[in-house]
């Protein structure tokens, strides 16, 4: 018996968002159009990128361009992307990931048992050399790496039915990536909208990695996710003042405790959330 032809078994919509990172979004979707199981198709969009951001591929035939002269951000990209999608089921990885090469493979394993919402691990590809206080497992939250302990679907590696937008409804446009702001949780919402209602699967060997540059791995970088996480957290739970003070002042108390020994990585990550808690303030 002849073996089937792979490439022609896709149902999937693959789906790459980007602003200012050509040579990144590049090797995202060359990593996409050269899968064990090639993508229905593989859309493309450049979220108003300066300058214009065209790829030029050897698989023309298959990837989609778009293109925002103004900057819209993440989430009502991706909700373009889903209203245009021809497959049944919308795969996305961020800009800076690559998919391994059997991705795709491993997430039809998953379609082929009727699962409505899958992922997989997102793991680290470094960029370069981390701080000597940096370690992954207390600041991989904010460098999206990490989920394959906790088995989570997380943004950078979800796949959903087409089917099952009508039920949770679309990425938040009020939550997400905005103009240099690093608001989150529009992907998390809706995933866990996902999780009420439909069959989900966490398939371990669907393995992306996500780039970690040098920037990414700062005390800078570090504290500015963790305001803007605040923020999003008061966008998206509204302002608990009574809940904030209190934590504020553990906080204080354990920053200022002359008993308390703390590495540099721990005074760090305690700085991270005092900040955290001032995002949600202001």
């Amino acid at each position: 018996m002849l073996e089937r032809d792979k490439s022609t078994e896709s149902q999937v919509s693959a789906v790459v968002i980007s602003h200012n990172r050509a040579m990144e979004a590049k090797a995202a979707v060359e990593s996409l159009l050269h899968q064990t199981v090639k993508p229905l198709e593989v859309i493309f969009i450049d979220n108003a990128s300066n300058p214009p951001l065209v790829l030029k591929t050897e698989s023309s035939g298959v990837l989609r361009q778009i293109r925002f002269n103004e900057f819209v951000g993440a989430s009502i990209a991706r909700n373009t992307a889903i209203g245009i999608a021809k497959g049944a089921y919308i795969a996305f990885i961020d800009d800076d990931c690559i998919a391994t090469s059997s991705w795709l493979e491993e997430i039809q394993k998953g379609i082929d048992t009727k699962y409505e919402i899958l992922g997989g691990p997102i793991e680290p590809k470094f960029m370069a050399t981390p701080p000597e206080w940096w370690k992954s497992g207390t600041f991989f939250w904010g460098v999206g790496v990490g989920n394959a302990w906790s088995k989570e679907i997380w943004g950078g590696n979800m796949i959903f039915k087409k089917e099952v937008f009508e039920k949770i409804g679309l990425f938040n446009s009020k939550i997400g990536r905005q103009n240099g702001k690093l608001l989150g949780y529009e992907e998390t919402e809706l995933i866990n909208k996902g999780i009420a209602c439909c069959r989900t699967k966490f398939m371990p060997e669907a393995k992306v990695f996500h780039r970690v540059t040098s920037a990414r791995m700062t005390i800078g970088y570090i504290i500015r996710w963790s305001y803007y996480w605040g923020k999003t957290e008061k966008a998206v739970h509204g302002f608990k003042p009574l809940d904030t003070t209190i934590e504020i002042v553990i906080a204080m108390i354990m920053n200022l405790n002359p008993y308390r020994i703390a590495t540099k990585c721990n005074r760090i990550k305690r700085m991270a959330w005092m900040t955290q808690l001032f995002g949600r303030l202001f």
